[in-house]
């Protein structure tokens, strides 16, 4: 993976890991490169019974239908648990039936239908605000 794509996969673990934490049992592995969704899948142990959960990421604008029914379809055909899709926060998502969660990255926002990192948003508005101040604005 380049150097972009691997901070935007940490940035996805880590909004996995607040709502399926390892200290509650739940490892996470990726799929090989260059495979067919989905692109994760999240397990643990509890009971004897293994937990699974798939997991796909999807950093655009909107989600196209598709994406969710292929999601849907590989849930079904694997016999998980449930399913996540992992967006930015305010992507624009589909309808989503029953057994597909949506997780919203909120260090990626959407933004005039681009993505962009929050600290950017931050930073952006902060410079704004001090270019009115000195009158540069």
């Amino acid at each position: 993976m380049g150097g972009i794509k691997d901070s935007t996969y940490l940035d996805v673990q880590k909004t996995l890991a607040r709502r399926f934490s390892p200290q509650e049992g739940w490892q996470f592995a990726w799929s090989p490169a260059g495979g067919a969704q989905p692109e994760g899948l999240l397990s643990r142990r509890v009971a004897g019974r293994t937990e699974r959960v798939l997991v796909n990421v999807k950093m655009t604008p909107s989600v196209p239908a598709g994406t969710i029914e292929a999601l849907e379809a590989a849930a079904s055909a694997d016999k998980v648990d449930k399913a996540v899709l992992v967006v930015p926060g305010g992507a624009a998502v589909p309808e989503v039936p029953e057994g597909i969660d949506i997780l919203e990255m909120g260090n990626w926002q959407i933004v005039g239908g681009r993505i962009a990192w929050a600290k950017n948003i931050e930073r952006s508005a902060f410079l704004e605000e001090e270019r009115a101040k000195r009158g540069f604005a």
